[in-house]
C-alpha cells in the first residue's frame, strides 16, 4: 500500500489513453511485494506484470469515457483488477481462482474523483494495489466470491456505469490479439508535472535543442496554443505554489526554454519561482485551439531582435513506442527520483541493475538496491 501511495503521489507514473489512468502504479507494487515473499524470477515478475496490465486497459475499452466522465479514479477502480489478477498470476492460481480473485475485487474497487488534488488521490491507488494482493491471497486460501460480479443486476458493470454505459464484449473482443502494452502501449512521463502542457514543453525543448537555453532579457515575447480541454486547466499565468506551477503551462514553458530541462527539484514550495522564469511569465500569452488532435501543442518565441523562433509537438501524456525515451533519458527520470533517498552513484547502480533484469532471471540485487540496502 504504501509503495502504491508512493508511485503516484507525483503524478510522475506512467499513462495510458486507454485507462484514463497510471496502469503500473497499482500493480507494480503489488508484484514486487508478492515477488519477496515468493521468491519470484523476474521472467515470473514480467509475466504477472503484463496481466495486470492487460485486464485492466482490456476492462477500460469497454467502460471509458463514461466511466471517467461519471467521476471515478480508473487508476484505482480499474487498477485493482490490474493488481488482483497480476497477483493472482504470480500466486500460480488457475482459472477458477482468477476468476475469483477479480470478483472478489469487485467489492474491494474505490476510487472517486472528487478527491483529486488532495493526498486522498494517491492513497487510492496504494489501496488498489493492497486490495489487489489481499484478494488474491484470500483466494489462494480458499475464501469464494460469485463469479458473475461484473456482470450481475447489482455488478461492477451496472453499479459502476449503469444500463447502457458499457460494452462487455469490447473488453473480450480481441482478446488473442495484439498487446495492449505494446499497442498502443504505455506512455512515460518525461517531466514531472501535468501532462497536459507536455506538447508545450516538449516544443519549447526543440527550441532550446536548435538554439540552447534562453536568457530571459533576450525574449520580447512568448505564445503558447494547446487544446482548449488541456488549456482549461493548465492556464494558470501566476502560479501560487511548487503544485500550482505543475500545473501551469506558462510557467512550465519558461522553465524549459531557460533551465533546458524540468525536474522534481524545480517544483520546490520555496524556491520554484527563479529570477528567470519571474521575468518571463508576464511575456507569456496562452491560446487555445480545437484542432482533432487533442495533444497537440505549439510555442512560437519572438526575440528582442525581432526573430521569431516557432516550434510543435504532439505528446500524448508521455513518451510511448511511437516517440520512446533513450535509454539516457529514463536514467536521467530514474536518478532524479532515486537519487534522493539513495545517493546519485547508487540510484545509477539501481537502474543498470533494473536493466539487467532482460539477461538475469534472478530480482535479489534490483530489489536490494531499490531499497537502499546495498548502499
Amino acid at each position: 500500500m504504501i509503495n502504491g501511495v508512493a508511485a503516484h503521489a507525483l503524478d510522475f507514473d506512467d499513462c495510458s489513453t486507454t485507462m484514463g489512468g497510471h496502469p503500473s502504479a497499482p500493480v507494480v507494487p503489488a508484484v514486487l511485494a508478492l515477488a519477496e515473499t515468493q521468491g519470484a524470477t523476474a521472467a515470473e515478475v514480467f509475466t504477472a506484470y503484463l496481466t495486470g496490465v492487460e485486464v485492466e486497459t482490456r476492462l477500460a475499452r469497454g467502460l471509458l469515457p463514461h466511466h471517467y466522465e461519471k467521476g471515478w479514479h480508473p487508476t484505482a477502480t480499474l487498477g485493482v483488477f490490474g493488481a488482483a489478477a497480476a497477483s493472482a498470476r504470480l500466486l500460480g492460481l488457475d482459472a477458477d481462482g482468477m476468476a475469483t480473485t477479480l470478483a472478489m475485487a469487485v467489492s474491494m474497487a474505490s476510487g472517486l474523483k472528487s478527491n483529486f488534488g488532495t493526498p486522498v488521490k494517491p492513497m487510492h491507488v496504494g489501496q488498489a494495489a493492497h486490495n489487489g494482493v489481499l484478494a488474491a491471497l484470500l483466494t489462494r486460501n480458499g475464501m469464494t466470491a460469485n463469479v458473475e460480479a461484473f456482470e450481475h443486476n447489482y455488478g461492477f458493470f451496472n453499479l459502476f456505469n449503469g444500463a447502457g454505459n458499457f460494452d462487455a464484449d469490447v473488453i473480450l473482443d480481441g482478446w488473442d490479439g495484439p498487446l495492449e502494452l505494446l499497442d498502443p502501449g504505455i506512455a512515460i512521463k518525461q517531466h514531472p508535472c501535468c501532462g497536459s502542457a507536455h506538447s508545450a514543453i516538449d516544443a519549447a525543448l526543440k527550441l532550446v535543442a536548435e538554439h540552447g537555453v534562453f536568457a530571459p532579457e533576450s525574449i520580447a515575447a512568448i505564445t503558447t496554443r494547446t487544446h482548449e480541454r488541456r488549456l482549461a486547466h493548465t492556464n494558470r499565468p501566476e502560479p501560487k505554489s511548487g503544485l500550482d506551477a505543475k500545473f501551469s503551462v506558462q510557467f512550465l514553458t519558461a522553465k524549459a526554454l531557460t533551465a533546458g530541462r524540468l525536474q522534481l527539484g524545480d517544483f520546490a514550495d520555496d524556491s520554484f519561482m527563479t529570477d528567470d522564469v519571474a521575468a518571463l511569465l508576464p511575456l507569456v500569452t496562452s491560446t487555445a485551439h480545437q484542432e482533432d488532435n487533442a495533444y497537440h501543442g505549439e510555442v512560437v518565441v519572438t526575440m528582442t531582435g525581432g526573430a521569431v523562433l516557432t516550434a510543435e509537438a504532439s505528446t500524448w501524456f508521455g513518451r510511448g513506442p511511437s516517440n520512446p525515451m533513450s535509454d539516457d533519458e529514463l536514467r536521467e527520470k530514474f536518478v532524479d527520483c532515486a537519487g534522493a533517498l539513495l545517493g546519485e552513484k547508487e540510484a545509477h547502480a539501481a537502474f543498470d541493475a533494473g536493466l539487467s533484469l532482460a539477461t538475469t532471471d534472478r530480482l535479489d540485487e534490483f530489489l536490494a538496491r531499490t531499497a537502499g540496502s546495498l548502499g
